[in-house]
């Protein structure tokens, strides 16, 4: 049986789509063992059907005296750990999918010149699969162009999850009352502060001119749930929630979705064909979030709103104003949706490792 190493970050934009592929690959009779950091087991609560090893590393990014030389140090100690476990595990592939935790594994891979491959979900290549790109056998992408050029890259698309393939594609309308709006606002599997200091007061002014609104609200950790609550007016519209796994059961209730912009959020809602209002992290590393938004919005599927103007601006009260009074604004985002182009990613994905399996 031929053995597969895949290394990637702890977050739920990362680990998903991996055990989604994971999952895939093992059906092709291949031995799949997972690389990620402790960030993870948040989101694996039971994975007894993955060999998955929680890595102790953070990133050095940002990071200044002590705190910076220990991040390096400890990378360093990963990388001699990882040059002994791969010459002795003898894996005949290994997967990066960027993050600080695929570097140490992949320079070990990289002096050892063992076969490796990279996947980028983003469209703005990160640093480590940046560093790593002219090694690797192929870059794998999530989006059909990316901020360079090279001719290791091959577009397979953005993996999804498998809860997220076996719903329903098709908005779910509320059979309660037709007038009803339902309104997602997720800030990623980490939560977004600004959405849970800024959106509460949004929203209550459209309950306040009778708007008929239903708000599912993500917060990032269980004890910002009272916070959040006591900014809300009108609680008997408002589900407030920390981290769902098990989010999927609010997206296919949605009409519309405010959400940051990392990748594996963006795709899963272009999957479902539901429209979405993208407010980027302004901090994300190199602004990989504002490009992710902005392909979408180029392609008229979705809104835009850059930070900046959330926090100055009445500009989301007025979109969401225009939106829930105007639904032909998102029948004609779905429409632009349903024309996307959808790929059996699991498969592209496997076509182009095969090749370098056999």
């Amino acid at each position: 049986m031929k053995k597969i190493f895949i290394s990637t970050g702890g977050t739920g934009g990362h680990i998903f789509p991996i055990i989604s592929i994971a999952e895939y690959l093992k059906k092709k009779d291949l031995e799949i063992i997972i690389f990620t950091d402790h960030r993870a087991k948040k989101f694996l609560v039971n994975n007894s059907d993955h060999n998955i090893n929680y890595i102790n590393i953070t990133t050095p990014t940002g990071k200044t005296g002590f705190k910076f030389i220990y991040s390096v140090l400890r990378i360093g100690c990963l990388f001699i750990y990882f040059l002994f476990y791969i010459f002795f595990q003898k894996p005949d592939l290994i997967i990066g999918s960027g993050g600080y935790v695929s570097f140490p594994i992949l320079l070990a891979a990289k002096i050892l010149k063992k076969k490796f491959i990279i996947y980028e979900t983003n469209s703005i290549i990160g640093r480590v699969n940046k560093f790593f790109i002219n090694s690797s056998k192929i870059c794998l992408t999530g989006f059909d162009k990316i901020n360079i050029k090279n001719n290791n890259i091959k577009f397979v698309g953005q993996l999804i999850r498998n809860q997220i393939i076996n719903l329903n594609q098709q908005i779910i309308e509320n059979k309660k009352n037709n007038n009803e709006f339902n309104l997602l606002i997720i800030g990623g599997s980490q939560g977004a502060a600004v959405f849970n200091n800024l959106l509460p007061n949004i929203i209550n002014k459209l309950l306040d001119i009778h708007f008929k609104i239903n708000v599912f609200h993500q917060v990032g950790k269980k004890e910002e749930i009272d916070n959040v609550r006591k900014n809300y007016k009108h609680l008997e519209n408002i589900k407030i929630f920390d981290f769902e796994p098990d989010i999927e059961k609010y997206i296919k209730l949605s009409d519309l979705v405010i959400t940051r912009a990392g990748s594996s959020t963006l795709a899963e809602l272009v999957y479902l064909q539901i429209p979405f209002i993208s407010v980027p992290f302004e901090k994300s590393l190199d602004n990989h979030q504002f490009y992710n938004a902005n392909y979408f919005y180029k392609k008229n599927v979705c809104w835009l709103i850059e930070q900046k103007d959330l926090e100055t601006t009445d500009k989301l009260f007025l979109l969401l104003k225009n939106i829930i009074a105007n639904k032909e604004l998102l029948l004609e985002k779905i429409n632009n949706l349903k024309d996307l182009k959808l790929l059996n990613v699991n498969e592209a994905f496997f076509t182009q490792i095969h090749k370098l399996l056999v």
